[in-house]
C-alpha cells in the first residue's frame, strides 16, 4: 500500500491486509456501499420490488461454489467494488454485451437483417468489418436504417461500428458518411483500419494500392480523414495491420468472428480511504483475483476493465493527466492486469456508461468533463493505460473549439507513437 499526501510524493508503507480469518473479509470494509438499483430496474435485470443483496448473492452463488468466495464476492458486489455489465446481470449464461461479425455479401439483404435482428433484439451492439462489400457505405445506410426502425421498439437501442480498411476502394465515400453531422439518425460509429506503412506512404508522397488494384495517394486519403475527423468526429482510427479486423461496438477489443465481447470491471474509486489517505493497492489485487475467478466460470474469454478513475483522483486530489496521477493509474492497471492473466482472461478499457450510474461513479478512465483539459494529458493517460490494456480503449479526445487539423494529426501520429491501439476524437461547437 502507497501513503498518498496530496501534493506531496508517494511513499510505501506497511500494511495490514483487511482479509482475515479463512480469507473472509472485514465486513467492516463495506458500511458504505453505493449501489443505485433503479439502474437495474431501469433495465428489467431485477424487478422494483425485489431485493438487492438477494440478486447479489445469487450472482455470487452462479459464479462460485466456495462458501468464503461467495460471501466474499457478494460483499464486493454489493459494496460497488467491482460488477460485472448489465448484460451479464442480464444473462449469466451468456453474459456478452456485444459481437464481432461478418456479413456474406453473397447473402440477401433480408438474410443480413435477420442475423443482425437476433443479436439487437437481445440488446448486444455489433461491430462489423464491410470490406468484403464492393458498395459499404450503401449496405451501412441499410442496415442503420433498420436499426432506426427497430429503436423505438428495443429495451437497448441498437448500437454498431462500421470499419473499413483504408486500402478499400470506397474508403473516401465512407469517410465522409457523415458530413451533413445528423447524428441523430444513426446508430453506427464509423472506423477507419490503417496498418503501419500509411503514414509512412503520406510522409513519402506514396501511392496506396487499394484492394481492387487500382491507385490512390495516401496524402488524399489523410487529407480527407482529418477534415472529417476534425468536422464531424468521424471516423476513428483503428492502428491494425490485419485488415479484417472486427471488434465490439464500442472498439474496447478486438474479437474473432462471432466471438461475444464480455465485461466486467474494477471500481477504481473504491480503493483510497480519504481518513488515512492510503490506497490499498493489497485489497485491489485481492478483488481483481477475485473477480478474474468468478467471472472466468462463466466468460473463459472475458474482458476486465476499470472505471471511477476521476472519482479516485478526485479522492486524492490530483489532476488528470499529471504525473503523478499517471503514476496512480499505472500501478492499478499492473496489479490487476497480472491477476487477470493469470486466470486467462484479458483486460479492455469500455465506456461503461450504464455500471457506472449503477455504482455511482465516473465512467471508465474518462477525465471530469467540465473542465478543459489539454489533449496531450488525455494521450498521455492512454498511453499508460494501453501498456497495461490487452484490448483497446474506448476513449474519445474531446477537443476544444478552436482545434484545427494540425490537431488532429497531432494526435494521430502521437496516438501511433505511444502504441494507442485506436483514437477518436470530437471537437466542441
Amino acid at each position: 500500500m502507497l501513503q498518498i499526501p496530496s501534493l506531496k510524493p508517494l511513499k510505501p508503507i506497511n500494511f495490514n491486509p483487511i482479509i482475515k480469518n479463512n480469507n473472509r473479509i472485514d465486513c467492516c470494509a463495506f458500511e458504505n456501499p453505493n449501489i443505485d438499483k433503479k439502474v437495474l430496474i431501469k433495465r428489467k435485470i431485477i424487478s422494483k420490488n425485489q431485493d438487492i443483496n438477494t440478486f447479489f448473492n445469487s450472482v455470487a452463488n452462479t459464479l462460485f461454489s466456495n462458501p468464503d468466495d461467495i460471501k466474499n464476492f457478494s460483499s464486493l458486489l454489493k459494496g460497488g467494488y467491482i460488477s460485472l455489465s448489465s448484460n451479464a446481470y442480464s444473462n449469466l449464461n451468456d453474459p456478452k454485451s456485444a459481437i464481432a461479425i461478418n456479413l456474406d455479401p453473397k447473402k440477401s439483404s433480408a438474410f443480413h437483417l435477420a442475423q443482425l435482428e437476433d443479436y439487437i433484439k437481445n440488446g448486444f451492439g455489433v461491430g462489423i468489418n464491410f470490406s468484403n462489400f464492393q458498395d459499404p457505405v450503401s449496405k451501412i445506410k441499410e442496415i442503420n436504417k433498420y436499426f432506426k426502425y427497430r429503436e423505438q421498439s428495443l429495451l437497448r437501442p441498437p448500437a454498431g461500428i462500421a470499419l473499413l480498411p483504408v486500402n478499400h476502394p470506397k474508403i473516401l465515400d465512407f469517410i465522409h458518411l457523415k458530413d451533413d453531422r445528423d447524428y441523430k439518425n444513426w446508430c453506427f460509429d464509423l472506423s477507419v483500419i490503417i496498418d503501419d506503412d500509411f503514414l509512412a506512404k503520406v510522409d513519402n508522397n506514396e501511392d496506396i494500392i487499394l484492394s481492387d488494384n487500382s491507385k490512390i495517394s495516401a496524402k488524399i486519403i489523410y487529407s480527407n480523414l482529418l477534415t472529417s475527423m476534425l468536422n464531424t468526429g468521424e471516423p476513428a482510427i483503428i492502428f491494425s495491420n490485419n485488415k479484417d479486423y472486427i471488434c465490439d461496438c464500442c472498439a474496447a477489443a478486438e474479437l474473432k468472428e462471432n466471438q461475444g465481447l464480455k465485461l466486467a470491471q474494477t471500481n477504481l474509486s473504491k480503493f483510497y480511504n480519504p481518513k488515512t489517505k492510503t490506497l490499498n493497492y493489497n485489497l485491489l489485487k485481492y478483488c481483481a483475483n477475485l473477480l478474474a475467478k468468478g467471472f472466468k466460470n462463466i466468460a473463459p474469454d472475458g474482458f476486465i476493465g476499470v472505471l471511477g478513475y476521476q472519482e479516485l483522483l478526485d479522492k486524492i486530489g490530483y489532476n488528470y493527466g499529471e504525473n503523478k496521477a499517471n503514476e496512480i493509474l499505472e500501478n492499478c492497471l499492473k496489479i490487476i492486469k497480472k491477476e487477470v492473466n493469470s486466470f486467462g482472461l484479458k483486460t479492455a478499457i469500455s465506456p461503461t456508461g450504464t455500471i457506472s450510474r449503477l455504482l455511482k461513479t465516473t465512467p471508465s478512465i474518462e477525465p471530469n468533463k467540465d473542465k478543459p483539459l489539454d489533449y496531450f494529458l488525455e494521450l498521455n493517460t492512454l498511453a499508460i493505460a494501453q501498456k497495461y490494456t490487452d484490448g483497446q480503449i474506448s476513449k474519445t479526445i474531446n477537443l476544444s473549439p478552436d482545434s484545427n487539423i494540425e490537431d488532429i494529426n497531432k494526435i494521430i501520429r502521437y496516438s501511433k507513437q505511444q502504441g494507442i491501439k485506436g483514437i477518436s476524437v470530437f471537437k466542441a461547437q
